[in-house]
This record gives C-alpha cells, structure tokens and sequence, in this order.
C-alpha cells in the first residue's frame, strides 16, 4: 500500500503472522500493537478483515492500477474504439464550433 510520506509498512510475511496469532490464536489486537510495535488497533482490524472478506492478504488481491486491459476478442476492442472515436469527433466539433463563436 501506498500510502502518506512517513507512514510505517510492514512485509506480508508480518501481516499474515499478525492476522494468524489474532484469528487462530486468540491474541488481543492492543497486545499483538504493543509486542510487535504496530502503530494502531486499527491496522490490525483492517487487515483481519481484509483476510475474512477475501481469504488472502491483501497484498495478493490489492487494487488493480492502470488501465483495464483488452481482451481477446477483436470484435469487442473494435466496437470500444469506434465508440471511443465517436466521443473524441464529438468532442472536437464541439470545440470547433466554441472556437469559431469566440
């Protein structure tokens, strides 16, 4: 995760030895805090919930960045992009016709 300039990251091997002692074997979020120096209770809880929302860390399942990939079908990418060059002919006669009132 990113996250602000100064915040504390921890490796996923720690998170998921962390979510293990709390879920399985029953350690307090505040001592698990305190014993392995994690900032808040809060982090804690976060990450357990991430792992009974979704069964793996978080790491491995994290927000996809980018753009969306195409898929392979050609028929459906070359519907996409006549519509996508539909919008920017649009948008551009648009501007012409700002332009041209100016």
């Amino acid at each position: 995760m990113v996250g602000k300039k100064g915040m504390k990251h921890y490796p996923l091997e720690f998170k998921q030895k962390i979510v293990d002692l709390h879920l399985n074997k029953g350690y307090s979020k505040s001592w698990l805090c305190k014993e392995y120096g994690i900032s808040s209770d809060t982090q804690v809880e976060d990450w357990c919930r991430w792992y009974k929302q979704h069964g793996v860390p978080r790491h491995i399942t994290g927000k996809v960045r980018g753009r969306p990939k195409r898929s392979n079908n050609l028929e459906e990418d070359n519907k996409h992009l006549r519509m996508e060059n539909e919008l920017l002919k649009k948008f551009h006669e648009l501007l012409r016709e700002e332009h041209k009132r100016k």
